[in-house]
């Protein structure tokens, strides 16, 4: 009996389980076959998707809180990943070309191939040559070391289902940016984007065709807007889209794949403060990939924002200075002047008031120019204030009349005669002053009086006399040959020495010694290591390290979160006499000597120092250098003309920075060259 109950158990046990399969047999049958459609449209109607709201990065502002750069709201055309097929994708990304380009606008493509013909074009400005960056893309990319343009965009057709329908020239820009879009990871959680910035008029097209782009959104994203243009675009830098290999190294930041972030520059320097944090926003979108709701969103939050060193009116009046007098220098003497620096730094603090570089370049345009702004003979991109070195020629003698009197080789009342051709390596080597070459002497001068008038015969000899290894001892005290300190990138310059003759396997002959000392042999030095000895000439001997930014402040409290602090790089005390003998011949180059003609009926006393430098071709670069106000001396300047012919023209630079520093009346603009054999 008991086995009886037991079998029962059993079978009513199966009974059950079987009714129970059958149960969920139907039940999957009805909700995959029966019903599969509709509850897979329902499924994709309501596909949920977090994104990420761009942060506005910080602003730029000057010394007096003026804007530099700032954001403004832009739109960007945003690529969903959906169900749909290759075919459709690449109908979708023609169409976006198709729109962005009849308004010329511009579409984020990476990879280096345009055209048609097919044909290389790299946009960055690395140093590799064109056929190193061929090679070394197509080994990263994995082609055929061999393969033509055209193979690799037959190999990326075949990869994303490009048809022959469409011309070779749509072939190319479709797989130019599904190539793109696999460099950016697209995927369902993450959006491709396909163009910032985009214009209005875009904006209505790509509405108006949003039924046929699939999985296409207008969005709305914090843009760069350069309120001053191209001024001081050497110095602030500019913002691109992430490329790959920087995204791999900073994505543990918070870095996202179509990130902008900045390039060069204090844009590039400064990233880690001006990064906002991002928001998020989550949506629904149907299968299409269109919006249908807003479920949830976190507002982005602005970067901090940078507070420089840079007087906005002066850096614009240095640059509209340095364009004009290269255009008198040509137009009066001929003179092939198309490029210059110019620097001012606040003598008591290392402060960078204005750098400009000439000719420039707009930010805006970057990309859009890169062909023509790297090709471009002038070298507009080419820093010349931090990276250009130049020989400074006569610039370099007040240096050397500081190491002299210092070492005690002269006194301030010592008198050289200008005998106007130095014997002293005769018959092997005897260089002329050129006041002799015009027909006369400076006679019996001191110091104070060869500065003014630029004699080379009395620095021949006082350099003869202190030596190559003293001038070398000053030029480091006063930070020639090596770097300021400044945020950027800079270029260490050359200090003429035996052992750098020796480092180049040449030899260094005697008569060099004094050549160095009127500023020519080996020498060679930035605009800014220029204004730098100048400003720690006048400190007495304190140099500061110079900077660009002032502070940093965060956003929303105005906190500093990173401050610059005057900082002595270097301290030698320059003797009271020192001091005033050579301040005092730079005050006699604008009053009697060199620089006479430019600063004539100049309301204010100033000081300074002309240059001529001889070049390989062309004409001679021209230079200046010099301080104001000269009894309280509050900012210095270093100005170079590449082939300006006459020192009139960087005096006259200098002289339009000035007037703009001490807020002075309109003074007589009456330019003109003194005498172009002196330096």
């Amino acid at each position: 009996m008991r086995r009886d109950n037991s079998s029962l158990k059993y079978i009513i046990s199966y009974i059950v389980i079987g009714i129970f399969a059958v149960f969920c047999v139907c039940r999957l049958i009805n909700l995959q076959i029966v019903k599969g459609n509709d509850y897979r449209e329902q499924a994709e109607s309501r596909l949920v998707r977090t994104y990420a709201v761009k942060a506005p990065r910080g602003e730029f502002l000057d010394r007096y809180g003026r804007p530099l750069i700032s954001n403004r709201m832009g739109f960007y055309i945003q690529c969903s990943k959906t169900s749909a097929s290759n075919e459709e994708l690449n109908r979708t990304i023609l169409r976006l070309i198709n729109i962005v380009s009849e308004e010329n606008g511009e579409y984020i493509r990476e990879l280096p191939i345009e055209g048609y013909p097919y044909e290389f074009n790299f946009t960055d400005d690395s140093s590799e040559s064109k056929e190193d960056k061929i090679n070394n893309w197509k080994s990263e990319n994995k082609f055929d070391d061999n393969a033509s343009t055209s193979d690799i965009i037959d190999e990326l057709k075949e990869k994303y289902e490009i048809s022959d329908d469409y011309t070779k020239q749509e072939q190319g820009d479709i797989a130019a940016v599904r190539y793109s879009m696999e460099q950016k990871s697209f995927s369902a959680n993450n959006p491709y984007t396909f163009a910032s910035d985009v214009s209005m008029n875009v904006v209505q097209k790509v509405k108006e065709q949003s039924n046929s782009l699939i999985g296409v959104n207008i969005e709305v994203e914090p843009v760069r807007s350069y309120d001053c243009g191209s001024l001081a675009a050497h110095i602030l830098g500019r913002t691109d889209v992430i490329y790959k290999e920087e995204y791999e190294e900073l994505r543990e930041e918070g870095y996202g794949m179509n990130d902008i972030i900045g390039k060069d520059g204090l844009e590039k320097v400064l990233e880690k403060y001006l990064k906002g944090t991002d928001g998020y926003k989550s949506v629904e979108q149907t299968k299409r990939g269109n919006v249908s709701s807003v479920l949830g969103s976190r507002d982005a939050v602005s970067g901090n924002y940078a507070v420089l060193t840079l007087d906005r009116e002066l850096q614009k009046t240095t640059e509209e200075s340095l364009a004009k007098r290269l255009g008198e220098a040509r137009s009066a003497l001929g003179a092939e002047a198309y490029s210059g620096a110019a620097v001012a730094v606040e003598i008591s603090t290392g402060d960078i008031l204005a750098c400009a570089t000439y000719p420039t370049y707009d930010p805006e345009e970057y990309t859009e120019k890169y062909d023509e702004l790297l090709n471009d003979p002038t070298k507009p991109l080419f820093n010349r204030a931090l990276d250009g070195i130049f020989t400074p020629g006569s610039t370099f003698k007040p240096l050397v009349a500081v190491a002299a009197l210092e070492e005690g080789v002269i006194t301030p009342e010592t008198r050289i005669y200008d005998n106007g051709i130095y014997m002293y390596y005769a018959p092997s080597y005897t260089p002329t002053c050129l006041a002799y070459k015009s027909g006369y002497s400076h006679g019996n001068i001191n110091v104070s009086q060869a500065i003014a008038v630029s004699c080379n015969y009395f620095f021949y000899d006082i350099g003869r006399r202190t030596t190559i290894e003293t001038i070398d001892k000053y030029a480091d005290f006063f930070g020639l040959g090596k770097a300021t300190g400044v945020e950027l990138q800079e270029n260490e310059g050359v200090v003429a020495s035996p052992e750098y003759r020796e480092k180049h396997n040449m030899e260094w002959q005697p008569g060099d010694t004094i050549q160095a000392a009127i500023g020519q042999s080996d020498n060679m030095y930035t605009p800014l290591q220029l204004a730098n000895y100048i400003a720690a000439f006048l400190n007495h001997g304190t140099r500061y390290k110079l900077h660009f930014v002032k502070e940093v402040r965060d956003y929303e409290t105005g906190d500093a979160v990173f401050k610059n602090s005057p900082l002595a790089e270097s301290e030698f005390k320059i003797s009271d006499s020192t001091f005033e003998a050579v301040k005092k011949g730079m005050l006699g180059v604008t009053e009697d000597g060199t620089a006479r003609n430019v600063f004539a009926d100049f309301p204010v006393e100033v000081g300074g120092k002309t240059g001529t430098a001889e070049v390989g071709t062309g004409s001679d670069n021209v230079l200046f250098v010099g301080f104001a106000p000269y009894d309280n001396p509050q900012i210095a300047v270093a100005v170079v003309l590449e082939h300006g012919k006459s020192s009139s023209y960087a005096s006259a630079v200098a002289r339009d920075i000035f007037e703009k520093y001490l807020e002075l009346d309109e003074v007589e603009d009456d330019v003109r060259p003194f005498n172009k054999l002196l330096p």
